[in-house]
Parts: C-alpha cells; structure tokens; sequence
C-alpha cells in the first residue's frame, strides 16, 4: 500500500520541480506556499497552513498540503495528501469538485508492521491503541441479508467479543456473541445470545449467558455466571440420556454385615413420630436449604432399602416359624379328630 503512494509522490515532485521556474518560488525562497484552506485553490503545488480549513478533522495548529490540481482552474478536482507537523501519520483524499470531501487516513508499514489507530504498532496488524478511555476499534465484516454480519473487537473498557448475526430470514436476524466482560459477568469467557430482529440497534442479548467459564476457580455455568464454588452449575432444568457419579465413599454394603446394629422397627417408628422423615435421611426443610448430593442421597437410599430387606427377611422368617408351628397345631387336631 505505502510503494504505490510514494511512487505518486516521488512523480509529482520529479515533474512539478522540472516545470518551477525562478517565479514560481514561495515563502522564504522555499517552494512552499502559505494557505488555509485544503478545499479552495487553482494551481498545483506544496502549501503548509496555521489554521487549517477542510484539511483532516483531527489536528489544528501547523499542517503541510501536496495539492494537485486539474489544468483547468474553474474545476475544483484535486488530489491531495496532507500531513500534521507533529505526527507521522498521512491523508489522502480526491475533492471531485467538493472542497468537503472527506479525508482518509494512509495506512503505512513500519519494520513490517502496520497500525490502524495507532502510529507504534506492536504487531504484525494492530487495531487501535493501548492508550484507556480511547473508542473501542472494531472489524466488522458485513453479511448478505438483514444485519447479518461478523464483528471482532472491543465493547468497551476491558471488554472484547467475537459477534456472529445471522439471518432467520430475509428480514429477520439473531445473534450469538463469545467474549469477555467483566463489568456484566466478571472475570471469564461468555456465550451470550439474543433473539431475532429486524434492526441491530434492537438486537439485545440476554442478561445471563448461555455458557460462561470463570477464569478465577475453572469453573463452569450454563444459564448463569454465579457458580458458587461449584465445577458445573446449571441454572434451570436440564435432561440427559445416562449421567455416571463416580468416587463415591462409604457405600453402604455394610448394612449386610454382621456386626451392623440394624435398628428395630419399634425404633424407626419412635424417630419418625418424633422427626417427621426417616432417620439417616435429611428433612425437606434442609434439602430446600441445602440441596442434595446425588452420590451420596442414592447411598442413604441405598441403606435404607437394605435395612428394609433386612427387615422382610426377619419377617418372613417369623412367618415361616409360625406357618410351621400352625401347621404342627393343625395335625393334632386332626388326630384329636379321630
């Protein structure tokens, strides 16, 4: 991009200085004339001004012009570049008749990196600068239908996304957005949604993210950014075809121990009369408080059922006593029959 703009450059000086005679000399014998106004001429030439007028909105004070003009002074055409005194930056525009035509900034390569927003590029490409309360800069690459685009930037002070909006239809886009914010969901990644719309401005997405990562403890959340402590938490419902709990302690084989103390039935009755739930279990009131552990609820449930088996058991052997001795009281009378 710079070689073909120096080449202009380096033509118009090697042409323009063939043609300048001794009366063509300006300020100070110099070949640099004094004018404010970018937009107002009728000859060619190098000009610097004081109190620029339709040169690049960006600067007052001290700036230097190239003005090339069309041979025939009633057109306003130009071709113009101009500079600051006290950056390095250069603009560049055509007048087409307009002395309000707007300028453009040239993007130039330094030890073959190249700056947009910044004149001190760190990298091979750098958007914008390092400097804080700046507007944050953006690449944003238009789609076909609707406001269907793809954004990669900054929304604000510490805040990037990478912005997909897609179509639904022709008239009708949705958004999904994948970044970082820590003013709206603390320190971590986010994806975030928003539901289809007909104007970008209207597009709003939603107040918890979809999915978001925190990067202080590595954990999870779906639906919300509080996970509390928690690896994985799920603000909602959720379904799945087969979850798999691992690691968990004390499962309860020992009930079928021998030396386990298997309370009584008289004792399970005495704890419900007096607690309203079965001992070993939580109550309601501290599960709506506390929640329960999956593993460890199905372990609970798990010797409660294996208590209960032991006590069919018992059962069932007290009724097999009795059908034996019913049976042994029903042969005597029989004989006593005879």
């Amino acid at each position: 991009m710079f070689k073909p703009i120096l080449f202009s450059i380096i033509a118009f000086l090697t042409i323009n200085t063939t043609r300048l005679s001794a009366q063509d000399w300006g300020i100070g014998n110099t070949r640099t004339e004094y004018r404010d106004n970018a937009g107002v001429g009728t000859k060619s030439g190098f000009y610097e001004s004081q109190n620029p007028v339709n040169f690049p909105p960006v600067y007052s004070s001290w700036w230097l012009l190239m003005d090339i003009r069309h041979s025939n002074t009633a057109y306003n055409h130009a071709m113009q570049f101009a500079g600051g005194f006290f950056d390095q930056h250069l603009y560049f525009r055509k007048t087409n008749n307009s002395a309000t035509t707007p300028w453009s900034r040239v993007l130039l390569e330094r030890d073959n990196k190249v700056g947009i927003g910044t004149i001190d590029p760190t990298a091979a490409l750098q958007i914008g600068d390092f400097a804080t309360g700046t507007n944050a800069q953006k690449i944003v690459m238009p789609g076909v239908y609707n406001i269907e685009r793809v954004a990669l930037g900054q929304d604000g002070n510490g805040n990037s996304s990478l912005e997909f909006v897609n179509h639904s239809d022709a008239n009708v886009s949705y958004g999904i957005k994948v970044g970082t914010n820590i003013d709206r969901y603390g320190g971590g990644l986010y994806i975030a949604t928003a539901a289809s719309t007909n104007d970008y401005s209207k597009l709003s997405y939603r107040d918890q993210p979809a999915i978001f990562a925190n990067a202080n403890d590595n954990s999870v959340g779906i639906g919300t950014n509080a996970t509390y402590g928690y690896r994985l938490a799920v603000a909602g419902p959720m379904i799945a075809e087969r979850i798999k709990v691992k690691q968990v302690t004390n499962w309860p084989d020992y009930v079928f121990k021998k030396d386990y103390q298997l309370p009584s039935l008289k004792e399970v009755a005495t704890f419900i009369d007096k607690n309203g739930h079965l001992p070993g279990i939580p109550s309601a009131a501290e599960i709506a408080n506390d929640g329960i552990e999956v593993g460890d609820m199905n372990a609970r449930l798990l010797q409660k059922i294996e208590e209960m088996t032991l006590h069919l058991i018992q059962q069932q052997q007290v009724v097999e006593k009795l059908q034996r001795e019913n049976e042994a009281i029903r042969q005597q009378l029989q004989k006593l029959s005879k």
